[in-house]
């Protein structure tokens, strides 16, 4: 399959799943079994429709109800996907994405990537949005990606380590090489599983002609003055 991607309200690792899951057969099936391949008990997926200025789309919620989850290491999240219930391939895609951001935190803060604390990636609901992109990456087959140049927003965000300029710098780093604009309003579009998503997918930015088939919609959680969602068309054909 070849996918056409419009991240003009940004990009997100929900956004993604949600977009994701309707273009696949079975595509929310598959995330609210993910949990339990993944031996993450106190995890749930929640799939709930939603409009966003008008479109219907829906919003994946991944819920932890496990308290004080630890934070890991790229060895210890690699160790859960090893051994999770789902295709290699599924795995070999999640282990790209997570490296991905391992490399993009490395640089911001000069440490060794087997160093790296994750923090909020480290997360059982962030493990189970990632993994669950690359399960249906996999599941699509998807083997080529054009997208148009990703809405950024601007201003600073709240982390772990105080506020910083939006995009944050880890998302910064991994969104090198890839066009951006800032667009018309304050506020965080792009976060780091989103754009490692991108990154992962190698999209081509010269989009050719194209003809294209079924066209679906991701929500995000936050709510703009333009509607939060990632389009999704898959491409039938290219004049």
């Amino acid at each position: 399959m070849e996918l056409y991607i419009e991240p003009f309200s940004g990009l997100s690792g929900d956004m993604f799943l949600a977009a994701l899951a309707e273009l696949a057969d079975g595509g929310y099936d598959d995330l609210l079994s993910l949990p339990q391949a993944l031996n993450l008990p106190g995890a749930e997926v929640r799939v709930t429709p939603v409009v966003k200025c008008g479109i219907a789309a829906k919003h994946v919620e991944i819920i932890d109800n496990e308290k004080n989850s630890p934070h890991r290491h790229l060895a210890d999240i690699l160790e859960i996907i090893a051994k999770g219930a789902i295709p290699a391939a599924s795995k070999s895609i999640a282990k790209e994405i997570f490296s991905i951001l391992a490399e993009a935190e490395s640089r911001v803060h000069n440490v060794p990537i087997e160093r790296i604390h994750f923090h909020e990636l480290s997360a059982v609901d962030s493990i189970i949005d990632i993994v669950g992109n690359a399960l249906l990456i996999d599941a699509l087959g998807v083997k080529k990606t054009y997208s148009t140049a990703v809405c950024t927003g601007f201003g600073l965000v709240d982390t772990q380590h105080g506020k910083l300029p939006v995009p944050a710098p880890a998302t910064m780093n991994i969104l090198a090489g890839i066009p951006i604009y800032r667009g018309e309003e304050r506020g965080e579009r792009v976060t780091p599983t989103g754009a490692a998503i991108l990154k992962y997918l190698r999209p081509i930015f010269d989009i050719p002609t194209i003809r294209v088939g079924k066209t679906v919609y991701g929500a995000g959680k936050k709510d703009f003055k333009e509607p939060n969602v990632l389009r999704v068309s898959e491409i039938i054909a290219h004049r």
